[in-house]
């Protein structure tokens, strides 16, 4: 069922509303009246000029149409606060207020990404809608986004500023680019309702396959491999290679061998008046005992190449073509 015509989300909702209209008929009925946005703006003309610049400001539009208005809307009726001028008897929608300044937000935003605020992360976590925004200015939020986030999220802060690392700090990606803050979607964290995998490959589509010789992990989650936020090594890498790899898959048998000790000489190509071939000088090397563990415990995809997947058969016979060679 679609979520905007699920009627317990609309039941909820028109109750949230329902709420949130007795408060305020309650408020009048205890003698505090509503005194209208322009009695406002003769001691708040600094914030009034800000707010008419803001999407609030522009919107102009009645909350609840025949009840409240303007900067009411938001604060209540403001009878009781112009008469004894006292900041206690006006409700102030800030992080102090809890669960109450959100529900003066989600009086009006009962759609889109803040349909499932009640069951996002952030809300169960004393989280307010005024904690991030900012109702009065013209930039909603109260600083830069990456900014905001890492202050609470102090424990990705590092991991950005690690060699390996997504464009965020380049400004090239936000943390909304993957995440989305108003819902609980996928673990309450990811941007969609997908996995992860379904997440990444938004992006990376060259890696979706399906391929005729697919790799475990790549089918079930990118992140057994990969640390989308920074790491040390290649690639966002949990570990450098061959020790990612080792973790699943036993070392090559060859890394028990030992190698020839000693110079090597190569005789030199005769030129092939056929094919061209150019001739070449003869080369030579020195070999060493560990030169099996040197080329095997390296780095894997010096050989293992499609590690994602691929759809041609490897060249080695006791791979049976499942070796990701290509």
């Amino acid at each position: 069922m679609n979520r905007c015509t699920n009627p317990g989300t609309a039941t909820r909702w028109l109750l949230l509303v329902g709420m949130a209209v007795l408060l305020l008929a309650s408020q009048v009925a205890a003698g505090n009246e509503y005194v209208g946005s322009e009695t406002c703006l003769d001691c708040h003309d600094t914030l009034g000029a800000s707010f008419a610049n803001s999407v609030h400001g522009r919107i102009a539009q009645d909350r609840f149409p025949g009840v409240a208005e303007g900067c009411e809307s938001c604060h209540g009726p403001g009878g009781r606060h112009v008469e004894e001028e006292d900041p206690a008897l006006i409700f102030k929608p800030t992080p102090a207020a809890g669960d109450q300044a959100s529900d003066a937000c989600l009086a009006c935003h009962q759609t889109g990404v803040t349909m499932e605020w009640a069951t996002s992360v952030h809300a169960n976590s004393g989280v307010t809608c005024v904690s991030c925004h900012s109702i009065h200015t013209g930039k909603l939020l109260v600083q830069d986004e990456t900014d905001l986030c890492l202050s609470c999220h102090q424990e990705y802060k590092a991991r950005l500023s690690m060699p390996s690392h997504h464009p965020i700090r380049e400004g090239f990606m936000s943390c909304t680019s993957c995440h989305d803050p108003h819902s609980g979607g996928y673990t309450g964290q990811l941007a969609s309702e997908n996995t992860s995998r379904e997440l990444c490959l938004g992006c990376h589509a060259e890696y979706r396959g399906p391929f005729i010789f697919e790799h475990s992990p790549v089918e079930e989650d990118c992140t057994i491999c990969h640390n989308p936020h920074g790491t040390v090594a290649n690639n966002l890498l949990q570990q450098n290679e061959p020790f990612l790899c080792l973790q699943c898959h036993q070392p090559h048998f060859h890394t028990a061998l030992a190698s020839y000790e000693g110079d090597y000489a190569a005789p030199p190509a005769t030129y092939d008046p056929d094919t061209g071939w150019p001739g070449y000088e003869g080369w030579s090397g020195t070999s060493h005992s560990d030169g099996f563990k040197r080329a095997m415990l390296t780095k894997c995809t010096q050989c293992h190449q499609s590690v994602h997947g691929t759809d041609l058969p490897s060249q080695s016979i006791p791979g049976q073509g499942r070796a990701l060679n290509r």
